[in-house]
C-alpha cells in the first residue's frame, strides 16, 4: 500500500530507531534506506534493524537524488519519505500523514515539524516550507521537473508542483519529535556549513520557481498576445 523511503548520509546514531518507527507505521509494506554515500556504518545498522531494502550509493549525491533513487526502487504508488535524523515519530503520526494520500484526499500531505519559538509555529500554520515527513503519489513526484531535482531543492519543488493537481496538498504541525541537528552531528563547523547549504538550496529553489519561472511566463504570454495581436 504504502512505500516508505529513508535517505540517510552518516545517520548510524539515529537510523536505526528511525527504520523501527517506520515499519510500525500499519501502511507501510516496505521501509526502503538510502545511503547517500556514507563514511559510517549508516547501511549495515538498516539492516539490522529490518529495513526491507538498503541502497548503498557510491557517492553522496544529495537529498534529492537518494530520494529518486528510493522512489525508483519502491512498489508502491504512495511514497512515505522520512528523514532519517528524526526519531520519536509514533505510528499516529505516521497514519495521520499518510491516511490523506492513500485515501485519495490529496496528492501530497506533510507533518510539519514544530519548532521551539512560537512565532515561527504559527508562521507554519500559513506557509509549510519544508518537512521531511511527507507522503506523496508517484505521479506528482514524476510531475517535478528535473531541474529542480536537487539537493534540498525538492521539497519546495513538491510544493509547487502539488499545484498543478489544483493544489491538492495538506499539512499539519507534528510535536513530540528530536530533530538531531547538524551541527550535533557533524561539529560547530561543518554543521553550519551544512546547514548555510541547506538554506542556500532552500532560497536558489525558491527564487527560481517564484520569481524567475513567473517572470519568463509573464514574458512569454506577453509576446504571444503581442503575436496574436
Amino acid at each position: 500500500m504504502v512505500s516508505v523511503v529513508i535517505a540517510a548520509f552518516n545517520e548510524a546514531a539515529t537510523v536505526g530507531q528511525c527504520v523501527q518507527e517506520a515499519l510500525q507505521c500499519t501502511y507501510a509494506r516496505e521501509v526502503i534506506v538510502v545511503d547517500d554515500g556514507s563514511s559510517d556504518n549508516t547501511a549495515e545498522l538498516a539492516r539490522q534493524a529490518g529495513a526491507t531494502s538498503v541502497l548503498v550509493l557510491n557517492q553522496n549525491s544529495g537529498k534529492a537524488a537518494a530520494m529518486a533513487a528510493g522512489v525508483q526502487a519502491a512498489k508502491h504508488d504512495v511514497i512515505l519519505f522520512l528523514d532519517a535524523d528524526v526519531t520519536g515519530v509514533t505510528p499516529q503520526m505516521l497514519s495521520r500523514i499518510v491516511e490523506p494520500v492513500v485515501d485519495g484526499r490529496v496528492e501530497m500531505y506533510v507533518g510539519v515539524r514544530m519548532r521551539k519559538t512560537i512565532w515561527l509555529n504559527k508562521l507554519l500554520r500559513y506557509t509549510p516550507i519544508i518537512g521531511g515527513e511527507r507522503a506523496v503519489t508517484r505521479r506528482l513526484w514524476d510531475a517535478v521537473p528535473g531541474r529542480y531535482r536537487e539537493g534540498f531543492k525538492i521539497e519546495i519543488a513538491l510544493n509547487h508542483t502539488s499545484k498543478q493537481f489544483d493544489g491538492k496538498m495538506g499539512f499539519e504541525l507534528i510535536d513530540g519529535t528530536v530533530h538531531h541537528i547538524k551541527e550535533q552531528k557533524y561539529g560547530l563547523f561543518a554543521g553550519l556549513l551544512g546547514r548555510i547549504l541547506m538554506i542556500g538550496d532552500i532560497l536558489k529553489i525558491s527564487f527560481q520557481i517564484y520569481v524567475w519561472d513567473w517572470a519568463i511566463g509573464k514574458l512569454k504570454s506577453w509576446g504571444m498576445q503581442r503575436q496574436g495581436s
